[in-house]
């Protein structure tokens, strides 16, 4: 039995070996084209293990009269251990002629032979036809005729003259323009639905616009699927009116969702949101998520509303409430805002907000109580494959927020002021490449920093701090931001943060990461790079069907007296 195995597998070999010494010889006109193509044949065979010098004979045969040389000839040599192909290709055959028919319908026809680009004199491919009826059919479905189809093609090929003729016959159906659009529920608006729709009534029915109506609406939070389909015309002659027929699958209504998180640096937490969809009938979103944990806690309400005033155009209202307690400062804060954001392309949006806060905030030094109004104009690039778990592609996104501080600004020299003015710009940029079916490499790049202030004028919960679980992991949290002469942390005027992982999926439920963090907050306006502390990690993951569950173990790499040797993360999603 192993001595067949092995003869047989030898016999493989050397088949291999015969066909991928195969060469084809062509004569005649543009001979150098045609050899070039045919020997790609030959290759493509040979990485396929095929070695029957007859059938690649017939497959050259058959690519040459796909081209229009329907005279061709292949002729097979094996006087020699691999076989070459003597192929004398012939005249091309060009069209004499090319007729459209529409059954009857002249301005269908004009409509279905102004889309193809095939014309007399052009040589008689056997790709160029398949392309022509498609473009002919594609011009008619997008010119007022969407029930349009292909009833024959036939091409006929006269040796004498080496010419071709080829006639296309379609059934364009009825030549439709736009009616009423009618809704088959009364969850949404009607008049929220029709100004979805990417046509006007009256205009010539184009598939395509049906097709970008239908995905409109499917883009909206409030429903899953969704179909537009036309009524049945009622005459096949002249231009008709026909209504639009939408039909809709909803989403669930109400959503609620829970999550948690825990690590030695910033204590645990339990979190949970509560989604109702389409509140008013036009795919309102009201989202409330309920915060408790160690360090942070609050309460935050948002409310939604897409295509405000615009096309694309979504209106949030939010208000929120919450306590923070940190080793800089413990703070209550309350506040309201309202953000307008608009795509401008496909990966990039645009937005611009107001907020007004009120917080009071407490340090081992003064108590503040301070109002903070501010404007937020963002601007985000984002190319990645997935938002909840990318595995190609970017993310770059830029906020710069102007604000004006009035109230209580005593700060850890006794210093007071009556109002702050300042800017501040916050931008961060993520990347994700794939180096495998199993390994992804992820980078992330955070950088901020705050003008036209000096550092005591600032409230410290609007000052940067780095550290934890969110900016460093293996350093306690906000522990990478500068002190006063006591050592008490008080925050910067700038921040960098960056990270690398490499995130390896061993299986559909179970994967790991090693990663490295670096961060820090400086005095500064802009950030000290040489200030940066940095810590190394691994993680393991597994994948449950909405998200991974995260646990990561770090330690500091330039640690000081007071770092903790290791740090333990555990929660939902990705780091980043």
């Amino acid at each position: 039995m192993i001595v067949l195995r092995a003869l047989a597998l030898m016999a493989c070999i050397a088949l291999t070996a015969e066909a991928r010494g195969q060469t084809v010889s062509v004569t005649g006109e543009d001979s150098a084209g045609v050899s070039n193509a045919l020997q790609s044949l030959l290759d493509e065979r040979a990485k396929s293990g095929a070695s029957d010098a007859q059938a690649t004979a017939n497959t050259l045969l058959r690519y040459l009269r796909s081209e229009g040389y329907y005279t061709a000839r292949v002729i097979v040599d094996q006087s020699d251990e691999a076989p070459t192909f003597q192929v004398t290709p012939g005249e091309q055959f060009r069209f004499s002629s090319l007729e459209v028919l529409t059954n009857g319908r002249d301005r269908a026809r004009s409509v279905a032979r102004n889309g193809i680009a095939l014309d007399e004199g052009d040589a008689v491919r056997a790709a160029d036809v398949l392309a022509a009826e498609t473009d002919g059919l594609r011009a008619l479905r997008l010119s007022g005729w969407p029930d349009a189809r292909l009833e024959n093609r036939v091409v006929t090929v006269d040796h004498a003259d080496a010419s071709g003729d080829v006639v296309f016959t379609f059934e364009p159906g009825a030549e439709s323009l736009y009616g009423d659009i009618s809704l088959d529920t009364d969850r949404w608006r009607a008049s929220f639905v029709r100004r979805l729709a990417p046509f006007t009534s009256g205009e010539r029915v184009s598939a395509a616009t049906l097709r970008s109506f239908e995905s409109r609406l499917e883009a909206l939070e409030s429903i899953s699927s969704a179909a537009v389909i036309l009524s049945a015309p009622a005459e096949l002659d002249g231009p008709q009116r026909r209504d639009v027929n939408v039909s809709a699958t909803p989403s669930p209504r109400h959503v609620a969702e829970a999550g948690f998180s825990l690590s030695t640096s910033e204590g645990g937490g339990v979190s949970g949101a509560y989604k109702r969809r389409n509140l008013f009938g036009g795919d309102e979103t009201l989202d409330v998520s309920l915060n408790l944990a160690t360090v942070l806690s609050g309460l935050t309400v948002e409310l939604s509303a897409p295509h405000w005033r615009r096309l694309g155009q979504k209106l949030t209202l939010e208000a929120h409430t919450g306590r923070e307690e940190t080793d800089a400062y413990d703070l209550l804060e309350s506040g309201v805002g309202a953000r307008v954001s608009r795509p401008l392309s496909e990966t990039m949006t645009v937005s611009l907000g107001a907020n007004f806060t009120v917080a009071h905030s407490e340090t081992d030094t003064f108590d503040l109580d301070v109002y903070t109004s501010s404007i937020s104009l963002g601007a985000v690039w984002d190319d990645r494959d997935s938002a909840i778990a990318p595995t190609e592609g970017y993310l770059l996104s830029v906020d710069v927020s102007p604000a004006v501080v009035t109230g209580d600004a005593a700060t850890q020299d006794s210093r007071t002021v009556g109002e702050t003015q300042y800017l501040k710009t916050v931008g961060e940029a993520r990347t994700y490449q794939r180096l495998s079916s199993s390994l992804i490499i992820a980078g992330r790049l955070r950088a901020g920093g705050i003008v036209g202030a000096p550092l005591y004028a600032l409230p410290p919960e609007q000052r940067f701090f780095a550290g934890g679980g969110g900016s460093a992991r293996g350093y306690d949290y906000q522990s990478l931001a500068p002190r006063n002469e006591a050592g008490a942390l008080i925050g910067g005027r700038s921040i960098i943060e960056t990270s690398l992982e490499a995130r390896w999926r061993r299986s559909r439920r179970w994967g790991g990461v090693l990663f490295v963090d670096s961060a820090a907050a400086g005095r500064d306006e802009t950030p000290d790079f040489g200030a940066m502390r940095s810590a190394v990690g691994f993680g393991l993951r597994y994948y449950l069907d909405f998200a991974p569950l995260r646990i990561d173990v770090a330690t500091p790499l330039d640690p000081i007296a007071g770092d903790p040797e290791l740090q333990l993360y555990i929660g939902l999603g990705e780091a980043f």
